[in-house]
């Protein structure tokens, strides 16, 4: 709690009215249950939402998240990746998202592909992830789900290219095989 009031303190606000807020921050961010709760006694994760909490003390327009899951187990990485996802929505806030994880962009509006600085590729997941050879050309990756697509594709399956969350896989699946 202390921690995501510091900025609202900074602002002039009230203790009484910074700590409201910052438990409404709190609860944003699915920590509702840990002000209380020191540094050492969070995950990952929570330390994540907890920085997250207090940046949106400050009413931004738009954060940019820098490789915020890079250090986190997929536990974290998954409660981080709701948070923000919910910020988006419910908050309004825009989010740029840089991450070399491709699984993590894949409910994005929008995907950028730098190289060497310049955008390579853009436009939606599923249009960016159906070129799988050239985002290989980048040393990148594609969804997981997109990989197993492609190599039973490779296989002789005949399956989209473009199918990037594990819902669209398992009903595409279910269509084949029904």
């Amino acid at each position: 709690l202390q921690n995501v009031c510091f900025p609202l303190e900074l602002q002039g606000m009230d203790k009484k009215k910074r700590e409201e807020k910052a438990r409404e921050l709190l609860k944003i961010v699915d920590l509702a249950d840990k002000e209380k709760a020191y540094p050492s006694q969070l995950s990952g994760g929570q330390k994540q939402r907890v920085a997250i909490a207090g940046v949106l003390a400050m009413k931004p327009k738009c954060i940019i998240f820098d490789e915020s899951t890079a250090m986190l187990d997929p536990v974290g990485r998954r409660e981080v990746l709701k948070a923000v996802h919910e910020i988006n929505k419910k908050e309004e806030i825009t989010i740029l998202w840089v991450t070399h994880y491709m699984d993590e962009v894949t409910e994005a509006d929008r995907v950028l592909v730098m190289n060497h600085g310049k955008v390579a590729m853009q436009g939606t997941p599923k249009q960016v992830f159906a070129e799988a050879e050239k985002l290989q050309e980048y040393h990148l990756a594609v969804p997981q789900v997109t990989e197993l697509a492609l190599e039973l594709r490779r296989q002789g399956m005949d399956i989209p290219t473009d199918l990037i969350t594990v819902d669209e896989f398992v009903n595409c699946l279910a269509e084949k095989l029904a």
